[in-house]
């Protein structure tokens, strides 16, 4: 164990040395949940990202349609801009409810594939 001398010579622990493992995934056998977790994180990730970037444009498209101040040209680039965005949001939203249907038609999980990469061998 590692110490460090204090002011009045106490000894103080700085990092303890046992149990300690190395950084990265930690096999565990179960290789199907690892895919499926991180598959799962991944799509969780961008469909957050999705509806962050449709706010961030529904914003933007707001305040360009507001100081358009009339301009024909200025109002239809807001309102194309703001359209752009609500058909990106309706396709990400649509594909996940278009696996969650096909998930529960077939009776295969998409989202969470744990149990079919489980039946992997290599």
């Amino acid at each position: 164990m590692f110490t460090a001398l204090k002011t009045f010579a106490k000894e103080v622990d700085i990092a303890p040395t046992e149990g300690l493992t190395s950084p990265g995934i930690v096999p565990t056998g179960d290789f199907g949940g690892q895919i499926a977790g991180i598959i799962s994180t991944v799509i969780g990730v961008l469909t957050a990202l999705a509806i962050v970037w449709f706010i961030i444009e529904f914003i933007i498209s707001g305040l360009l349609l507001i100081s358009s101040t009339g301009d024909q040209e200025k109002t239809a680039e807001a309102k194309k801009r703001l359209t752009q965005s609500l058909i990106g949001l309706v396709i990400v939203l649509g594909a996940i409810f278009l696996f969650t249907i096909l998930s529960y038609l077939f009776g295969i999980d998409f989202i969470n594939i744990t149990e079919h990469f489980n039946n992997l061998s290599f």
